[in-house]
């Protein structure tokens, strides 16, 4: 199993564990351990770049603030 690096990445194996699990007809309990691992590795990564994002955001508003108040 890699990490993922990107949201995109991230976001796709969060899409597909959820799908799989969502579509499967039995639960297949031998691989949930490791599908519960990968997707919390994803969401991880989603998160990190979420709030990177959000910091990234506040801080142009606050320039952008701080300029308009001049």
């Amino acid at each position: 199993m890699t990490t993922p690096t990107t949201f995109k990445d991230a976001y796709a194996i969060l899409k597909a564990n959820a799908d799989h699990l969502e579509h499967s007809p039995q639960l297949d309990i031998d691989n949930l351990v490791a599908i519960v691992d990968e997707s919390i590795q994803a969401y991880k990564v989603c998160q990190d770049r979420l709030n990177a994002i959000e910091q990234a955001l506040a801080h142009a508003f606050d320039h952008f603030d701080e300029g308009q108040a001049s």
